[in-house]
């Protein structure tokens, strides 16, 4: 996700009371999702149809207050179908991603301070 000169964009203070609008597609099927829980190496998607573990699928991430979308692939490494939204085993899945270079991995790394979810007790669902 870099801009014309090939520079990855600077990050705006987000809004942290407003989670991540996620779109996970498996094959061309899309689904929504949302979360406050990721870091340079996953994310925790609350969804009411979590996909099954092993699942490769494509995400689109639109931060609050983040003009670009970020275009992601990753795994499922946990899913849970039963859970309700926010506990400690909430409905969702954790998508370990893939293939994310050093600066994606920079701005995601500075997005998630932002969302003080560096040291999120989450982070085993997605990492």
């Amino acid at each position: 996700m870099a801009d014309k000169e090939g520079q990855t964009p600077k990050v705006e203070a987000l809004d942290k009371k407003n989670p991540c609008q996620v779109t996970y597609f498996i094959e061309e099927q899309a689904f929504q999702g949302t979360s406050y829980h990721f870091n340079e190496r996953g994310i925790l998607v609350n969804c009411p149809q979590p996909a099954p573990l092993n699942t490769k699928v494509r995400l689109s991430l639109q931060f609050p207050g983040f003009k670009n979308v970020i275009e992601l692939q990753g795994e499922v490494v946990w899913t849970n179908i039963h859970g309700p939204a926010e506990t400690l085993s909430p409905r969702g899945m954790g998508v370990k991603f893939s293939n994310v270079d050093r600066d994606m991995e920079r701005l995601l790394a500075e997005l998630a301070s932002q969302f003080d979810t560096q040291a999120s007790i989450f982070s085993c669902y997605y990492s």
